[in-house]
């Protein structure tokens, strides 16, 4: 792979809160579907450096938006 090629990395994530784990990533320049039961966010980079740092932001974007939904059902139950 010549060292200023595209990268893409895909995160797939299976859970019963799709489209709110999905919005928890509408203010970031991913790529966030949902799509046969899963969201599914692409994140593109030339430098593996920033696909590192992306990943960093959609995970804990992700944990947060998860965490968050825990507490708000167990407040409901």
């Amino acid at each position: 792979m010549p060292k200023r090629s595209k990268r893409q990395l895909t995160i797939k994530v299976v859970s019963t809160n799709l489209d709110a784990l999905c919005s928890s990533l509408s203010t970031e320049p991913f790529s966030c579907v949902v799509d046969e039961g899963r969201v599914l966010v692409t994140i593109e980079s030339i430098a593996t450096v920033d696909i590192r740092a992306r990943w960093n932001t959609v995970m804990r974007a992700l944990i947060g938006a998860d965490e968050a939904l825990q507490t708000i059902h167990s407040i409901e139950l």
